[in-house]
């Protein structure tokens, strides 16, 4: 049985347990935080999560991970057909993940965890964000989803990047960024409309005083 290596208020571990849901696959979870132990890097090598185990063996990076589900097991396929559609939701899934979730994540000190923020990176980050929507309004076709009327992979991205950045930027900047991103109101209601979704959503939410706990304890 595949094992997934990670724990539930990381949006990246919850993007992969959203992909194994759509296409019905079972799997283990192994609760575990991000570290750098000998035992932990050699199966992460940067020692993030989530982190996969296979038959094969061990592989990171959520979205190594999503494209590696799709090709092994490709019922229910969350990744296109034909190689031009691919690579379109490919490049959806990295501006996400660049221009969004990674700007967005250097203000989670301050807006999510309690401390402060330099006002250096607040400077920095916003035209980095006001680009990523603009990407993702030129690269999205709502309708509802990312690229249609099915959710795919980028969709099950955009569910725990959007609200985030959404975060950063209304505390940050008092920037409804979600208004700026057409159809994002609809798209992550359909989103949301998944009992998965959902169960991944309170389990988040149960563990978030916790994890803050041990971010203080550090």
């Amino acid at each position: 049985m595949l094992k997934l290596y990670g724990f539930a208020v990381s949006n990246y571990f919850n993007m992969v347990r959203m992909t194994l849901a759509a296409k019905g696959l079972e799997y283990e979870v192994v609760k575990t935080f991000p570290s750098q132990s000998p035992d932990w890097i050699s199966m992460s090598p940067m020692g993030k999560v989530p982190c996969l185990e296979t038959e094969h063996g061990f592989i990171a990076e959520t979205q190594v991970i999503l494209e590696y589900l799709d090709e092994q097991y490709p019922d229910k396929p969350v990744l296109p057909k034909g190689s031009y559609a691919k690579a379109r939701a490919r490049q959806l899934m990295h501006s996400l993940e660049l221009y969004l979730e990674l700007p967005a994540r250097r203000l989670f000190p301050g807006t999510l965890f309690g401390g402060r923020n330099e006002q250096l990176t607040i400077d920095e980050v916003k035209p980095v964000l006001e680009k990523g929507v603009r990407t993702l309004n030129q690269l999205a076709d709502c309708g509802p989803f990312l690229m249609g009327a099915s959710p795919m992979a980028p969709d099950y991205m955009a569910l725990y990047v959007l609200p985030l950045a959404q975060a950063v930027a209304k505390k940050t900047y008092g920037w409804d960024l979600l208004s700026d991103i057409n159809g994002s109101s609809e798209l992550l209601a359909a989103l949301n409309d998944n009992e998965h979704a959902q169960q991944f959503s309170a389990e988040s939410a149960s563990e978030m005083a916790e994890f803050v706990a041990g971010l203080s304890a550090k």
